[in-house]
């Protein structure tokens, strides 16, 4: 296969298809920012910054299509030694204090928030372990694996939420908010903290497709396992115009209510004068990742992954923030989903 050969520990990019399990592997090519795009007839790549409408495109230079038949291969090609990671703190106090000035913030329109906090660690390897780290993320065995890296830079996970597939005029996607451990699906399910913040996301994503389509549907609410976690899920079509404009979509979408708030230019106003924005003010965690080619676009929300910008490594999770939400509970989501990606991956 070979897929190892070349710039592939420089650049490259690879998504599965949840629908037939395909996985599009890429690498080599070339990075350019960019404030829009459209089809070509090629796949081309492109990584959307959580602030703003403006995405890092990436044009492989190498593709590989590959099928469930070709994993082994795949798998085999990447086999490397585990590396060990060392822990060097959390930003959870930051957390805490950001989470004590939203609940005096809620006010007016401002019904939703999302933080995150993450945990830092170094590596004991010289260099990235890139086949390692891909090769965990193709067997997590959740979730729809996803990765892009360049110099300096990289992310790559799991993630259980698709920000929307679109083909022949057909958008499907999926409100994915409310997290609780595996086993308490009934006490989700009616837990009204868990809905408000749930149907936000639900409100959130109608109202954004609404202008791209007089059809939008809405499906009942039901439980999502991604290993030991669970998530309140609702799924939703609409039909599109074929000439709609993919870039103003993605853009539209993410990042959504529930990974930024509810209303989203109010929420993202706040997240900015965070205490954590300001130490951390480049983000792409939570916002999408996706390919786009003549016939298909699909874009994921990227979650549940391993980040690294030179040579700390980090782990970034989060929750929505509603008037009565509790801190300790808060925190303890954080670490729910900040373990499952530790455990796997670190």
């Amino acid at each position: 296969m070979n897929i190892t050969e070349g710039d592939f520990f420089h650049k490259g990019a690879f998504l599965q298809n949840p629908v037939d399990q395909s996985l599009l592997f890429c690498t080599g090519g070339n990075f350019d920012p960019v404030q829009s795009f459209r089809p070509t007839d090629r796949d081309v790549f492109y990584l959307k910054d959580f602030y703003s409408n403006s995405y890092l495109r990436y044009v492989p230079e190498r593709i590989w299509k590959l099928f469930p038949s070709d994993r082994e291969a795949l798998l085999k090609e990447l086999e490397s030694p585990r590396p060990a990671f060392q822990s060097i703190g959390t930003e959870d106090r930051i957390y805490e204090e950001d989470f004590q000035d939203l609940l005096k913030n809620f006010s007016g329109n401002l019904r939703k928030v999302v933080m995150i906090s993450r945990e830092n660690f170094l590596s004991n390897e010289e260099e990235v372990p890139l086949a390692f780290l891909i090769r965990q993320a193709l067997t997590f065995g959740a979730g729809i694996p996803y990765g892009i890296w360049g110099p300096g830079f990289g992310i790559v996970g799991s993630t259980p939420e698709e920000l929307f597939h679109l083909t022949k005029g057909e958008l499907t996607t999926h409100a994915l908010a409310g997290t609780s451990k595996k086993g308490s699906e009934d006490e989700l399910m009616h837990s009204q903290k868990d809905l408000l913040e749930h149907n936000l996301v639900v409100q959130d994503i109608t109202e954004k497709l609404t202008p791209f389509s007089g059809a939008v549907e809405v499906g009942e609410t039901y439980t999502s396992e991604f290993k030991d976690i669970i998530h309140l899920k609702t799924d939703i079509r609409a039909a599109v115009a074929d000439d709609t404009d993919i870039s103003s979509l993605v853009s539209a979408l993410s990042p959504t209510a529930a990974l930024g708030g509810y209303p989203k230019k109010e929420s993202l106003k706040f997240l900015k004068e965070t205490r954590y924005s300001k130490k951390y003010p480049e983000r792409t965690f939570g916002s999408a990742f996706g390919v786009v080619s003549e016939n298909e676009s699909r874009f994921v929300v990227m979650i549940r992954n391993v980040q690294w910008k030179k040579e700390i490594f980090y782990i970034e999770s989060g929750g929505g923030i509603v008037p009565g939400s509790e801190l300790s509970k808060e925190l303890r989501e954080i670490s729910w989903k900040r373990n499952v990606v530790k455990d796997h991956y670190l």
